[in-house]
This record gives structure tokens, C-alpha cells and sequence, in this order.
């Protein structure tokens, strides 16, 4: 089984179960393997055991465990599920480090509704390493050193926000201010590295990469450090052609090719 500390250090969650594969959660299952199989169970679409995920999310004393539910969560939640502020319990009493990885994976819950929790995060890590992230992932999400400063108080922000989530659906899920959508992604990134190739360098992204392979279940071929040559070119090439055979909707959010919604 694979484990929490490789998973953390991970682009992705691992393959999809195997079709008809179970897996056993029982109660008395180690904090550790009781994730992993979780997690394997939302693979397979399946997320009617989200709140015994979201028990050790709040309840751990876990750095490693935290740190990958905190991934998790960031990828499986809905609106509603960040709409519930017991759902983030953890905050409250988080670490710095484990701060920082919400802070940076916060723009992949893909949902407007995170910002008020990266709005508290802000006041709270103010005069740590912490702030960058928070501010780079609200301007990921809102751009809104577009229209304030990069430095704008947190009431400045959160009137920004107020403004902008007016201009939204309320069901839809957005990336970079626009409904999200698998083949905007893969334009970003094609445009990207085709103002790499041939250079010999590294691409470093690491938002698109993890997001695509989370989204379909398919491993993204580029990773962040991985040096852009003529076979990893024609690997994205035939990974994005992969993509693009399957049927998304546009401003829906999925996880290993399944809505987190449901059926609509």
C-alpha cells in the first residue's frame, strides 16, 4: 500500500481502483491506512464517506495525515462543503507549515468560497512566509492586484471580493476567473511549453500539472523539475489528446474523471 508521505510528495493520488476493487474502512484501522483507503474509495466516484474523511482532518495530531487531507479536501470539496465552517476546524489550530500548504493548494478547490478562510489565514500569518502564498493564490483566483495593491489590506480584499463574487455563478466552479475547463488548461500549459521547447529547461508549473492529473485520474507527464525534450513534448501531446476524447462540462469540478456534485 502505498503511503501518506509518498502520496504528499506526489503530483496525484496514485492509479484508480480496479473495477469492483473494495475497500475496508473499518473503525479500527490505523489513522494512515483508514485515509489511504479513503481516498481510494473517492477515486472510484464514490464520496458518501467524506465526513469520516473529514473527522481526522479536524482530529489528527498527524502533520504528515493533515498535510495530505488537507490535499485532498482542496480536490474533492464542493461549494457546500466549504460554505460549513466546522468543515475547517483545522485552521484554527494549524501549523505553519501545514498553513502553507492549504494556502497553496487553496485555488484548487477550484470554488470562490475559500476566500473568506484565506482572508482570516492572512490577518493570523501576516508576519510569516505564509503571507506570500495566501496572497498569491487570492490573486490566482481573483487577480485583484489588477484593480488594488499587491500589499492591500485584508478589508480592501475583502471588498474586492464581495464585488467579484457577484459576477459569478453560484454553481459553477472557476480557474483563473473563468469557468473551468480541461481544454483551457491544456492551452495554458501547451503554450507554455511550447515557449520552452528546444531550450532543454524545465517547464516549472506545478498548479496545471497536479490539477489535470487529479481531474481525469491520468498521471500528468510533466511535473514541475522534469527537463521539457522532444519525448516529454510528445508524451503531453498524446496526454492531452487523451483528454480531450473525454466529455467534460464546462465550470463543473471532478475528481478522477468523477463530478464532485454528483449527477446533476
Amino acid at each position: 500500500m502505498v503511503t501518506v508521505n509518498e502520496l504528499i510528495k506526489s503530483i496525484w493520488y496514485g492509479p484508480a481502483p480496479s473495477v469492483g476493487e473494495t475497500q475496508n474502512i473499518g473503525a479500527s484501522l490505523p489513522e494512515e491506512e483508514k485515509l489511504i483507503s479513503l481516498i481510494q474509495l473517492f477515486k472510484s466516484g464514490d464520496f458518501s464517506l467524506k465526513p469520516v474523511f473529514l473527522h481526522p482532518m479536524n482530529s489528527t495530531e498527524n502533520e504528515e495525515v493533515l498535510n495530505l487531507c488537507i490535499r485532498v479536501f482542496c480536490s474533492i470539496c464542493t461549494h457546500e462543503d466549504l460554505r460549513k465552517v466546522e468543515n475547517l476546524n483545522f485552521l484554527s489550530w494549524v501549523s505553519e507549515g501545514n498553513a502553507y500548504v492549504f494556502a497553496s493548494r487553496a485555488r484548487e478547490t477550484l470554488s470562490p468560497e475559500v476566500v473568506p478562510y484565506l482572508l482570516v489565514l492572512l490577518e493570523e500569518w501576516d508576519d510569516t512566509v505564509v503571507k506570500e502564498v495566501i496572497r498569491d493564490s487570492l490573486d490566482h483566483m481573483m487577480d485583484y492586484s489588477e484593480n488594488l495593491d499587491w500589499n492591500a489590506s485584508v478589508d480592501e480584499i475583502g471588498s474586492y471580493y464581495m464585488e467579484w463574487m457577484n459576477t459569478l455563478s453560484p454553481t459553477f466552479y472557476y480557474y483563473n476567473g473563468e469557468p473551468v475547463f480541461p481544454g483551457n488548461l491544456t492551452k495554458s500549459l501547451v503554450q507554455r511549453v511550447f515557449a520552452v521547447r528546444g531550450q532543454n529547461t524545465s517547464v516549472k508549473m506545478e498548479s496545471l500539472p497536479i490539477l489535470l492529473s487529479v481531474w481525469s485520474g491520468a498521471k500528468c507527464p510533466l511535473q514541475y523539475k522534469k527537463v521539457m525534450d522532444e519525448e516529454v513534448f510528445q508524451q503531453l501531446m498524446n496526454y492531452i489528446d487523451t483528454l480531450a476524447e473525454r466529455r467534460w462540462e464546462r465550470g463543473r469540478k471532478y475528481f478522477y474523471g468523477n463530478s464532485v456534485e454528483g449527477a446533476l
